[in-house]
């Protein structure tokens, strides 16, 4: 058993998958041991948290300590990898927060694909959103090709199911944990995903879906991956700010054009003024993965 891993899985639990709290810890304590030896004033101090918080902390510690977390999600059919597991993403590793612990289930194998790309857009795409994802995809070579998108309606269904469809791997981030699969429409499309391919999540199997978990996912799907291709996107939206932590993590961008009358075009439109790269076709895309 490895007991650092231990120790960092209750952590994570512990703050609710705060990558920024658990990385304080391990800052303070490479062996994560001394969290579990503090008080919640001790907490509060050494972590810069309010009381509160460090007391919710501290009793988390002491509740989730007396359980073995992993069997509970190896009896789930639950992988876990932390930040020192040789098979954690390596592009993930290079963002600002990584999670301390990343939940899967399904084929690890993929991400040693080396031409990782997000497929997002909008969760009301019009009706010319699969056609594109078409047209762009199905001529990019399959063999190390990785979509990877967040299992939303819309533009992020549309490219897992190109995927399945032409047997390219695709890797679903979710922003909850596993037993409650968002939206509940697609967890059919999640058990197919899982099956050959891989899903991903920072949040413990029981975490139900929070509006601010969806933006905090984002920078996983780009993080994850070399470039983001958005094929629509209304100018305020969940594919904007993936396309912000895109640009803070150094990935390319990738929008594609779209007609200034459509509301689903407005965000692609703005990228493309401010810098993405235009994509007309399947070459523009090749050439950045």
């Amino acid at each position: 058993m490895n007991y650092l891993n231990e120790r960092m899985l209750i952590l994570h639990y512990a703050t609710h998958a705060d990558a920024l709290i658990t990385e304080r810890m391990y800052a303070l304590d490479p062996e994560l041991k001394a969290p579990f030896q503090m008080s919640a004033a001790s907490l509060m101090a050494a972590l810069n948290l309010r009381l509160d918080r460090a007391e919710r902390i501290y009793k988390n510690i002491q509740q989730l300590r007396h359980r073995n977390l992993h069997l509970e999600l190896e009896k789930q059919g639950i992988g876990f990898l932390t930040r020192n597991d040789p098979h954690y993403p390596v592009r993930l590793q290079m963002i600002y927060d990584p999670p301390a612990v990343l939940f899967y289930q399904g084929n690890l194998s993929i991400l040693k694909k080396t031409s990782p790309l997000a497929v997002i857009g909008s969760r009301r795409p019009s009706p010319e959103a699969v056609p594109i994802i078409e047209e762009l995809l199905n001529p990019i070579p399959a063999d190390e090709l990785l979509i990877v998108s967040g299992l939303a309606e819309g533009v992020d269904g549309f490219a897992h199911k190109w995927a399945l469809k032409n047997n390219v791997a695709t890797m679903a981030i979710l922003g909850s944990g596993f037993t409650h699969i968002y939206p509940p429409s697609h967890t059919p499309l999640a058990r197919s995903i899982k099956n050959e391919n891989l899903i991903l999540s920072e949040y413990p199997p029981e975490t139900k879906p929070q509006r601010w978990h969806f933006p905090k996912r984002n920078r996983l799907i780009s993080g994850i991956s070399k470039a983001v291709l958005i094929v629509e996107a209304n100018e305020k939206s969940g594919s904007m700010i993936t396309a912000n932590c895109a640009l803070e993590q150094g990935r390319e961008v990738l929008a594609v054009p779209g007609s200034p009358l459509k509301k689903q075009a407005a965000g692609c439109l703005r990228l493309i003024q401010e810098g993405a790269k235009t994509v007309m076709s399947a070459e523009d895309i090749i050439e950045e993965i």
